[in-house]
């Protein structure tokens, strides 16, 4: 039997605001009301419902976390007029430490600063105190976003607090409703996809449209504000440093007679444009068992990023290779012929003067890691330091007792065999190697609190040498 067409919910926020308006009707007339939308996407909505309930409408500016490398996903939330940020689920999933959540907030802080001088004018909220207040967003889903938005508005002291969406997810929901005295939803749903996917039409609310709705002039902000906000950022660790827009791009690089893809960043200042300097360029390479596009090399990538340094993911695989590897396991364990290809990428990074390559630092997993620690005793000038990841450091055979560069091994305590494996190996090493052991972790470290230990642990190992 065919499986049933899911289809959206609304066709477009303003059939969204018209349901949202409807299921709100019993505080139409009601005294004291005021409706803030969260800008962007909830404000087109919350005008209907305003316009609907005769109610004081206005605008809050809350803005999302995203995780590092994974900047779709939610590591939390904060919102205009509270400091403090709201961490998801996720945060404590991945083991993102607070102190480095705030600190992630930052660009956020920026881009609200710049939203409330332009919708408003520089000036706060309205006197909600003793109020009814609804917030209105266009879905809710895991709910950061509008937990951020009632902890700011809850300490306005206002006598109720509303949270009110056209689609929410029953997680988000959960999470939302310990933050308010009520959640109004029309649509709430375990099987929630995505905001986009509640709506025919998605389209991006723009700035000028919320001026627009709230009845002000389209305008820019001053170029001067963005300055003057920029010297209010408190100056952070270097293993702390935050990046503003997090992009990558693509690139293929000749290694040999083999094309290899790669996904380069490099780290950002908190307004969003690339440092001049990086501390190092940091090729993660990957072997046949892991790729340059799991969601483990992705982070790791995106958080050296927020410390400073340019990242290279790379599959030491073609896309040929990758399949024979996936049927039989042997390729990837042609250890010499991947640390060739590896060596020739370092090569090509050190010729194409890419930020960060006179300071390069392998890190390296499954096969990938003996592929480094070949790379590094071939080019002991030209490694800064090596890492391995749950890999299979002990392929790297004799070369080991070669090896001149600092060298940072990081397994977890349940992957018995690697971890007895990456012991034996430690005892070749001649000098500067430690050992890290991440408790009740697995080969792929996706344990609770395991990833961001071993991006944690790999940062401030990298500031330690970099203190010598």
């Amino acid at each position: 039997m065919a499986s049933a067409v899911v289809r959206p919910h609304f066709h477009d926020r303003a059939d969204a605001g018209a349901a949202l308006a409807r299921a709100l009707s019993s505080f139409a007339g009601e005294r004291g009301i005021v409706v803030l939308g969260l800008a962007r996407g909830g404000v087109p909505i919350a005008r209907q419902v305003a316009d609907a309930l005769g109610a004081q409408f206005g605008t809050l500016v809350s803005r999302k976390i995203g995780v590092p490398g994974i900047e779709d996903v939610s590591l939390g939330a904060v919102a205009e007029g509270s400091r403090r940020a709201v961490h998801d689920t996720v945060a404590w999933y991945i083991g993102v430490p607070a102190d480095v959540v705030d600190q992630l907030a930052a660009p956020e802080r920026v881009e609200i600063e710049r939203r409330v001088q332009l919708y408003r004018g520089g000036e706060p909220l309205p006197d909600l105190r003793g109020r009814t207040v609804i917030l209105v967003d266009d879905a809710l889903a895991t709910g950061a976003t509008l937990r951020a938005a009632a902890r700011s508005v809850r300490s306005k002291r206002p006598k109720r607090l509303i949270a009110a969406v056209p689609i929410a997810s029953q997680s988000g929901a959960k999470e939302v409703r310990g933050d308010v005295d009520e959640l109004v939803s029309i649509v709430t749903t375990e099987e929630f996809e995505s905001a986009s996917a509640a709506y025919e039409d998605y389209s991006p609310v723009t700035d000028d449209e919320v001026l627009s709705l709230l009845g002000r002039p389209s305008r820019r902000a001053p170029s001067s504000m963005v300055h003057d906000i920029s010297n209010r950022i408190a100056p952070v660790s270097p293993s702390t440093r935050v990046p503003g827009a997090d992009l990558e791009r693509t690139i293929e690089i000749l290694a040999g007679a083999s094309t290899l893809f790669a996904d380069f960043g490099a780290p950002r200042h908190p307004l969003g444009s690339e440092l001049d300097a990086a501390r190092g360029l940091v090729i993660l390479a990957n072997g046949g068992e892991s790729s340059r596009n799991s969601y483990r090399s992705r982070y790791i990538a995106g958080r050296l990023r927020a410390g400073g340094y340019a990242t290279l993911r790379l599959d030491l695989l073609t896309h040929d290779e990758q399949c024979a590897d996936n049927r039989s396991g042997e390729v990837r364990r042609d250890v010499e012929r991947i640390a060739a290809r590896l060596s020739s990428v370092c090569d090509w990074a050190a010729r194409e003067s890419v930020t960060g390559a006179d300071h390069t630092i392998l890190i390296g997993a499954s096969t990938g890691a003996a592929a480094v620690f070949l790379a590094a005793a071939q080019r002991p000038k030209q490694i800064f330091a090596v890492v391995s990841r749950g890999g299979r450091v002990d392929l790297a055979g004799d070369a080991l007792s070669r090896l001149e560069t600092p060298s940072l091994l990081i397994v977890g305590t349940a992957d018995v065999q690697t971890l007895r494996r990456n012991n034996e190996a430690l005892r070749q090493i001649p000098r500067d190697a430690q050992l890290i052991r991440i408790p009740r972790a697995g080969n792929t470290f996706a344990e609770p609190g395991a990833l961001g230990a071993l991006a944690e642990h790999t940062l401030k190992w990298l500031d330690r040498l970099d203190r010598k």
